[in-house]
């Protein structure tokens, strides 16, 4: 029995190295190498058409779904959230790089991008104004592509934590689409204006004939396909509306985020890990309710602090100079049950709720400090300013 146990214990530890350096090859290694492919076939023109687009399809793939992971990676904290600082979960100090909310725009524009680059990939002769809409389709990958450099670039060496793997490898996806595209561009040029030259094919109507004479002129391929964008993005916009994204949602899901190069929201402070449950409440909940009243310092992290925040802690401190062995124990009960409660305040109503059911606590706090301090206001208004009270007080 005990051989068959450390044998199923050696065989599960060993699956585990091999999934370990799977995944390590997959997320690290196997990027680095479609790159260099990437890069060879750009450069060469003599690679097998079939293994160009085989090439293609899996850059594609790999990147969407890498992509996927690295952005989770970054960060799941929306701008509105504050980011818990040390939580074992938590690998950045960063907000979400996408807003989430409008994750879908960003995945439908950059899906389609895909597509159309797959497409054209193909090197198959497609009807005049399918082509113009494919490379237009590109044209728009190759522009949302730039914007999600730059909004990544920003941080790009931040080194103190996960960012300084996951911005790398999804700046990498980008400029393999760019390089691609690049490829596919030239690639699609040369093939229509020699099929047009060498088939003479009469257009089937006028609209046909003007559009081929525009196509067989490389030019024709810069300008022309940068015009199609604008149909293109207004029917991408159309299904966007569709699914409740809303006329700007590939905009806001640069925007409404927070730490980024477009970033234009305002998150709250961050909260520490283990940290006090009403400091959560105080930057969660509607500033109507909790009423927020100024920024303060707890263990040299900026927080955001209300009444009853710092009513609560002015009655810990009071118990503190008072009864410290009493204190220890109410500092124990508060730690083992205070934190779970702020790990489900996760939403502005939860946060208002425990603000409400506090009130109480709060006037009994207020009450005791106003019978056993002698100016319980200035211990109040000294709370999480990294001042004590005592170096305001005579005697």
């Amino acid at each position: 029995m005990d051989f068959v146990e450390s044998l199923l214990a050696a065989v599960t530890q060993l699956l585990g190295i091999i999934i370990f350096f799977a995944a390590l090859f997959f997320c690290f290694i196997f990027p680095i190498i479609l790159t260099v492919k990437n890069i060879i076939h750009l450069v060469k023109r003599d690679v097998p058409e079939k293994k160009k687009q085989e090439q293609t399809v899996t850059t594609m793939v790999m990147g969407i779904l890498l992509s996927a992971i690295d952005i989770a990676m970054i960060s799941s904290y929306p701008w509105h959230i504050p980011v818990v600082i040390n939580e074992p979960n938590n690998l950045t100090e960063l907000h979400e790089p996408f807003s989430s909310d409008y994750a879908l725009s960003l995945f439908l524009f950059a899906l389609t991008a895909a597509v159309c680059l797959i497409i054209l990939s193909k090197g198959k002769i497609l009807p005049p104004l399918s082509a113009v809409l494919c490379v237009s389709g590109v044209y728009g990958g190759i522009i949302l592509s730039l914007f999600y450099i730059s909004q990544l670039s920003v941080n790009l060496l931040n080194f103190d934590d996960v960012c300084f793997l996951a911005i790398p490898y999804l700046i990498l996806f980008c400029v393999n689409y760019i390089i691609i595209s690049a490829r596919v561009i030239r690639e699609t040029v040369l093939l229509y204006t020699a099929h047009f030259r060498e088939n003479d094919i009469e257009p089937k109507n006028e609209f046909d004939r003007h559009l081929r004479k525009i196509l067989e002129k490389s030019a024709g391929w810069i300008w022309f396909p940068i015009l199609g964008i604008i149909p293109l993005t207004g029917l991408l916009v159309i299904i966007c509306i569709l699914f409740g994204q809303g006329p700007t949602g590939i905009i806001k899901a640069f925007t409404e985020t927070s730490d980024w190069a477009y970033s234009t929201m305002i998150s709250p402070p961050p909260v520490e890990y283990e940290g006090h449950y009403l400091c959560t409440v105080a930057v969660n909940g509607h500033e109507k309710i909790v009423k927020p009243t100024r920024l303060g310092i707890r263990h040299g992290v900026k927080i955001g602090v209300n009444r009853q925040l710092c009513v609560a802690n002015a009655f810990e401190q009071l118990i503190e100079d008072r009864a410290p062995r009493f204190h220890k124990w109410v500092r124990y009960v508060y730690d083992k049950y205070g934190y779970p409660v702020s790990k489900h305040i996760t939403t502005k109503l939860r946060a208002d709720i425990v603000y409400i059911v506090m009130k109480p606590l709060e006037w009994l706090f207020l009450i005791a400090l106003y019978l056993f301090d002698r100016d319980p206001e200035s211990r109040i208004a000294v709370q999480y300013t990294g001042r004590h009270v005592s170096e305001f007080m005579k005697g």
